[in-house]
């Protein structure tokens, strides 16, 4: 069971390697729908982690990102409203 949370948290780590480009390369408005899919995605890698490796407290840490990204995404958007 193990085993299959870290396999489904590597699956999505790649699953971000487009996002990643989008991101870099992809005009302001791509950049924070994949910003946003890429924060998304971290908070679901750090809960697979944590029930992969039996740690319910670093569970804390996936809510705790999930706010703190969420604040973030809306700073990014704030600060870019001007070019969109």
């Amino acid at each position: 069971m193990t085993a299959a949370f870290v396999i489904t948290a590597i699956v999505m780590l790649v699953a971000m390697v487009p996002a990643g480009v989008t991101l870099c390369r992809g005009d302001l408005s791509s950049s924070v729908v994949a910003y946003e899919f890429i924060t998304s995605v971290v908070v679901i890698v750090l809960a697979l982690m944590a029930q992969a490796f039996r740690r319910s407290a670093e569970f804390e840490l996936a809510v705790l990102m999930a706010v703190l990204l969420f604040g973030s995404g809306l700073v990014f958007v704030r600060t870019i409203e001007r070019w969109l």
